[in-house]
């Protein structure tokens, strides 16, 4: 699996205390960045949502050189790059004409716990 950072200049803080919540067609992750600054992430419109325990992924899928620097693992937003995710959601679309998963993105979130990984087709980050 290819990954790539989305924004370099936006790191996860090892502890970011973050939330979750769903509302409408938007995903919303608050988290701390690496200064301890409280951000708001928002998904939208998002077609999939999946949270997983860190004891259930291998993290080493989901990095890469920039990830992983300084003998240090930084946290970043990721994007996968041709998400099998998104290629399954294809498949099983019920209107085979539909065209919105075209526009999708596959974000990956490595969080202290867990994973939040999202399918949409925008995200828009800002400080609290």
């Amino acid at each position: 699996m290819n990954c790539s950072i989305f924004m370099k200049d936006f790191e996860m803080h090892i502890t970011p205390l973050e939330t979750l919540v769903m509302r409408g067609s938007s995903i919303i992750v608050e988290l701390d960045d690496i200064n301890e600054k409280r951000h708001k992430i928002v998904f939208k419109p998002f077609q999939a949502v999946r949270i997983t325990t860190i004891d259930c992924v291998k993290g080493v899928e989901y990095s890469n050189e920039y990830s992983f620097r300084d003998g240090i693992y930084h946290r970043h937003i990721l994007m996968i790059d041709d998400s099998e995710w998104i290629r399954i959601l294809k498949q099983d679309l019920t209107d085979s004409r539909a065209t919105f998963l075209n526009k999708a993105k596959h974000y990956v979130q490595p969080l202290q716990d867990c994973f939040i990984e999202v399918v949409a087709s925008d995200l828009r980050l800002s400080e609290v």
